[in-house]
């Protein structure tokens, strides 16, 4: 079984409209790819969505007539016509479609840094090694990187970007899934972003660290979680990209009097990582000069603890450090 990545141009066929109408649609071969049955096929939504959206696998290869109407997907019937008259074609059936907040996480310019040569998709090209590992543990839910971590970085459109500030200033918080493609996502991400930076001034919350390639705007309540506080300043706080980390992935947490402790379970006997984490245990967070974290929104992400991997949350007795590491004062 091979692995495909395969661009999806909406300017000529609009794919996700048909799979929310079909569980399968046909697909043309090319004398280039050698798409097989059995493969599996990741689609790249071209613009505006720019990120993988749906995955599928292939049923049926060098098919000659087509049983599957989907004439309405194409936005120009004559080169649907010209198309079926000079090619042969595949079957791809819909088996995920990914969420808006795997989405951020499947555009072009993440995957690039996590393998994808050339940082666009264009054509069909083979899925390595390194590149089916990281789409697969978004798919499952296994990124270690924090979401803002890796949203924030992504494309925006500036005038996106202005129109998300002006809506932080005027105290309307809510961002809506229905208005969210990867890009829309990455522009309201740089508009809370830049607000919680500005309100911290410019400096991690525990470690102190100010240069900014280091620093993300990190959601209290994940952006999945909560529509109507994704743009809230109160819920982000500026951290380092290895706090941002430890905090998504619950080795961190940070209670409703603002101290930092340390999940020492979840640590386990990695020696390294006890030696990093630990000056920080038991440390106040520093306030910002307005928007402070809103305790509500601490308690929930303590109660529900929405980590990145969803791992069951420890008693508070296990919170504690192991034997040899030090008991901050």
């Amino acid at each position: 079984m091979t692995v495909w990545i395969v661009a999806s141009e909406n300017a000529t066929y609009r794919s996700e409209d048909a799979f929310r109408e079909l569980e399968e649609v046909n697909w043309s071969e090319t004398r280039t790819a050698y798409i097989a049955l059995g493969d599996v096929v990741y689609l790249y939504i071209t613009r505006p969505v720019s990120a993988i959206g749906i995955k599928c696998s292939v049923t049926a290869v060098g098919l000659s007539e087509l049983d599957i109407d989907d004439r309405d997907f194409w936005a120009d019937e004559q080169e649907m016509i010209e198309r079926r008259q000079h090619r042969t074609w595949m079957k791809l059936k819909r088996t995920t479609v990914f969420s808006d907040e795997q989405r951020a996480q499947l555009t072009d310019a993440v995957l690039e840094r996590h393998g994808l040569h050339g940082g666009r998709v264009q054509g069909r090209r083979r899925a390595t090694a390194e590149i089916l590992a990281y789409i697969e543990s978004v798919e499952h839910g296994r990124t270690t990187t924090g979401d803002d971590a890796t949203t924030e970085p992504g494309e925006f459109e500036p005038n996106e970007v202005a129109r998300f500030s002006d809506q932080i200033g005027r105290g309307n918080y809510a961002v809506h899934d229905q208005i969210v493609p990867a890009k829309t996502r990455g522009s309201a991400q740089r508009a809370f972003a830049d607000a919680v930076k500005s309100n911290y001034g410019g400096r991690c919350a525990i470690t102190g660290i100010s240069t900014r390639e280091f620093l993300v705007a990190s959601h209290i309540v994940p952006w999945s979680k909560a529509p109507g506080i994704r743009l809230d300043p109160s819920n982000g706080i500026c951290l380092s990209t290895f706090m941002d980390c430890a905090f998504d992935a619950g080795f961190l947490k940070i209670g409703t009097d603002y101290i930092v402790r340390i999940d020492w379970l979840k640590v386990g006997d990695d020696r390294a990582l006890k030696d990093a984490l630990e000056p920080f245990d038991g440390r106040r967070l520093v306030m910002p000069a307005r928007h402070a974290p809103q305790p509500d929104y601490l308690r929930r992400r303590l109660t529900s603890e929405f980590t990145t991997a969803q791992k069951r949350v420890p008693p508070p007795g296990h919170l504690s450090p192991p034997s040899g590491v030090r008991q901050p004062s």
